[in-house]
């Protein structure tokens, strides 16, 4: 899939291409032409064509509405074109946009919550997460609802309510799995949000079983950049379980796979590797 990605998008005329790159920048895999226009920093009426010709090519899908989808594994091979072919303050200046049009309401309820977790306004956005929760429950359809429980548990892990984060994301791994059109990549995601509660909770040793699982699924999916962040997860497992070598060695992984995309969140991941063990 990801050998296939890159082909279409090497296929692409410029404008096209920059749009699929700064989609995967945006808090969220459902956008609007509206939002997008605005991530893109140019006219609406432009953007929907290139949007059109994005889906066309069948690199994004057409939710109607005026609104497309760049789901899972996908988005995050365009994030990795963006963090290799977008100059960063270009890359950064998108994404203000697009987060300042969100926190400004123009785009319901879950945008503007994914916005708040993009800025780390963990509380804000666990208040606006449960409206968007109660309105997919209220819609209906299986699968926003369980975006929206693990939306709301991932705000909540950060707020410091793992048992109450626990309680939204323990089932979406099965529940992914039993959808119509089974999602392995949204499980492998409720996987990751699950281990990251129970280290909130000081059990390293259910956590790295989490982990492991959720690995193995985006290895599937080629996602190199969400592979790293498991690596780091397990770094922090090891970390808690006192296990420096364990650390060490998950932390070189995710150096290394952050490296081969490439990723800026190898900054962090070496300046964690310079830091004296503790």
């Amino acid at each position: 899939m990801r050998a296939e990605f890159e082909d279409a998008y090497r296929d692409l005329p410029a404008g096209a291409a920059r749009l699929l790159r700064l989609l995967g920048l945006h808090p969220g895999e459902d956008v609007g032409s509206r939002a997008a226009a605005v991530l893109a920093d140019r006219p609406e009426d432009e953007v929907r064509d290139l949007l059109s010709t994005l889906a066309r090519r069948g690199l994004l899908s057409d939710a109607g509405g005026g609104r497309f989808t760049l789901p899972g594994a996908s988005h995050d091979h365009a994030r990795e074109l963006a963090e290799r072919d977008e100059p960063e303050p270009e890359r950064e200046a998108a994404l203000r946009r697009v987060i300042d049009h969100y926190l400004a309401g123009r785009g319901g309820p879950r945008a503007e919550g994914l916005a708040l977790l993009e800025r780390e306004r963990w509380t804000e956005a666990a208040g606006v997460l449960e409206d968007a929760l109660a309105r997919a429950e209220r819609d209906g359809d299986p699968r926003d609802v369980l975006m929206a429980r693990h939306d709301l548990g991932r705000a909540l892990t950060e707020t410091g309510e793992p048992d109450r984060a626990l309680e939204l994301l323990g089932p979406l791994p099965d529940a992914f799995a039993a959808l119509p059109e089974p999602d392995d990549y949204h499980r492998a995601r409720a996987l990751t949000g699950l281990g990251q509660a129970y280290l909130r909770l000081r059990r390293p040793v259910t956590a790295v079983n989490l982990f492991g699982q959720a690995l193995e699924i985006m290895r599937a999916a080629a996602a190199v950049e969400r592979q790293g962040d498991l690596f780091v997860h397990l770094a922090d497992a090891s970390h808690l379980r006192g296990d420096t070598a364990a650390e060490r060695a998950a932390l070189d992984r995710a150096a290394e796979l952050y490296a081969s995309v490439p990723s800026s969140r190898a900054r962090a991941v070496a300046g964690r590797r310079a830091a004296p063990a503790s």
